[in-house]
């Protein structure tokens, strides 16, 4: 399909985890159309993960665009493809459903189901349907040269060694049935401790008690920056580190985007549909009768899928090839 314009409007999707496995579309879409232009909106925190994101000549654009000639909507939703209508671009390209075929100039029959396949497929699928050439199926982000030295920056002001720092993200914001529970965390936090690596707390305000829980335990050096950072700082710290210990949750997926370490802990959700790229990926999973349940909350007495994996288990794998 012939899909050259001036200015193409890329619509992310709502969620952090979404949006980085979107990226190999997205990338996509912005070489393989010769705008002249190219804007990126939704949640307000695409202007942090924006400069990760490696899409040529975009620009974050908070309050939407009223002059773009083509909209790419990764969400959906109703509500965006009604503000792509108003915005009064003629092309409007996204999957059908919601109630919102008669808004989309392409409405594109999805031929990967979010249901059973993986959300990166389901994604860059939309532009395989629109016939641009995917440059990689796989998530690549880059990694600013000054973001990272003022990661190194940072966690040299919270008294750790760059070179021995290791991230950990016990949170997830989908609910409590994606989370390894506080006091498992805190076990592995507490041999990696004694192994000599310093830990490194990220998340939102909402999880900082968590972060306090895990690090609590930790004889050697360790911070506690949940809530207390911006999403670019996060970024900037996580892409200062070597590498993350988290749930299956957004930061999971940007990590790996970086190339980084990942330990990833599974239980409530599946692995065949969300699980992030990355060569240095290891990911943890041991289902229960129950699982994947892909509830917010677990239901089950015990929390089976994840007392099925042991802290000691998680911290060997992390430990796993380290110098």
């Amino acid at each position: 399909m012939d899909l050259h314009c001036k200015h193409l409007v890329i619509h992310a999707p709502n969620w952090l985890g979404d949006a980085i496995m979107a990226q190999p579309a997205m990338r996509a879409f912005a070489m393989g159309v010769n705008a002249q232009r190219v804007s990126l909106i939704g949640q307000p925190w695409l202007a942090d993960i924006l400069p990760w994101l490696d899409l040529p000549g975009a620009v974050y654009s908070p309050n939407g665009v009223q002059d773009g000639d083509a909209s790419i909507l990764f969400p959906n939703s109703f509500r965006a493809a009604w503000q792509a209508v108003q915005s009064g671009c003629k092309r409007r390209i996204g999957y059908r459903g919601q109630w919102r075929s008669l808004l989309l100039s392409d409405a594109l029959t999805p031929r990967i189901s979010m249901l059973t396949g993986h959300h990166r497929d389901y994604y860059n699928d939309l532009a395989t349907q629109m016939g641009i050439k995917l440059g990689s199926p796989d998530v690549h982000l880059v990694c600013p040269e000054e973001s990272v030295i003022l990661g190194e920056q940072m966690i040299m002001e919270h008294g750790l060694d760059v070179g021995r720092t290791l991230c950990i993200a016990p949170g997830a914001q989908f609910g409590g049935a994606k989370r390894y529970p506080a006091e498992s965390w805190a076990k592995v936090a507490q041999l990696l401790s004694a192994r000599g690596f310093h830990i490194l707390a990220l998340g939102t305000p909402a999880e900082r008690d968590i972060a306090a829980q895990v690090l609590a335990v930790c004889d050697g050096p360790s911070h506690n920056s949940a809530g207390a950072t911006t999403l670019a700082q996060c970024l900037q710290l996580l892409g200062a580190s070597r590498g993350l210990l988290c749930n299956d949750s957004g930061l999971m997926h940007v990590a790996a985007g970086m190339g980084k370490r990942v330990v990833a802990v599974f239980g409530a959700t599946d692995p065949e549909r969300t699980a992030p790229s990355g060569k240095h990926v290891h990911l943890l999973y041991q289902p229960a009768s129950c699982s994947p349940c892909l509830q917010r909350e677990c239901h089950v007495a015990g929390h089976p899928c994840m007392l099925n994996i042991s802290p000691e288990q998680v911290a060997t794998t992390c430990l796993e090839d380290q110098p």
